[in-house]
């Protein structure tokens, strides 16, 4: 009898911090993300999410995915819904990335309520995304990609690419190339109102 009220306890103890775990995301902060010092920088993943009847074509639901901060906070892309969202695709190594991102800094500090910008790094490390990062002032959103599957959910197949969602969450265009800065503005307006 004794050895079954310990089985009961020792059970019922596990299953607490199991229900604890799920309640906490049950995920411990990436220790290289943490070592950058960004609280912007997140690692991406599209692992659990459900992206069906979602897609990459004008007006369809932008294919959704996770971020997971230093500081364990995890939200998706669908988290934003109900502001418009600008993703950027790049890399450090990529001259036309660099060459229009302060664009996206101006637009991000010129909009910071109106509109989100997120930054999807394709396959590099957090030490390199980051030191991108700071060098820029990117203060939105950076996400590690590390895999490439956010850049296969969304068929980018060049960079830096652009995909603009609208504020009900679909697809309102794509640019592939460098962005010049006027472009960029005219989508921001035509987003925000």
């Amino acid at each position: 009898m004794r050895c079954i009220v310990q089985r009961s306890r020792l059970m019922l103890l596990v299953l607490l911090i199991s229900l604890l775990l799920a309640a906490c995301g049950g995920k411990k902060a990436d220790p290289e993300l943490a070592a950058t010092g960004l609280s912007n920088l997140a690692q991406g993943s599209t692992l659990n999410i459900n992206n069906a009847g979602r897609g990459t074509a004008q007006g369809q639901l932008a294919p959704d995915f996770s971020l997971q901060f230093a500081d364990s906070k995890v939200s998706k892309l669908s988290d934003w819904q109900g502001k418009p969202v600008i993703l950027n695709f790049w890399a450090t190594w990529c001259p036309p990335c660099r060459e229009e991102m302060p664009s996206f800094v101006a637009a991000h500090n010129g909009h910071p309520d109106e509109v989100v910008i997120v930054a999807v790094n394709a396959e590099e490390t957090a030490a390199q995304a980051a030191a991108f990062a700071s060098s820029h002032a990117m203060t939105f959103p950076v996400v590690l990609d590390e895999r490439g599957d956010i850049q296969r959910l969304y068929n980018v197949r060049g960079l830096p690419t652009t995909i603009f969602i609208d504020r009900t969450g679909h697809i309102a265009g794509v640019w592939t190339g460098l962005l010049p800065q006027p472009q960029l503005e005219q989508v921001v307006q035509d987003l925000v109102q």
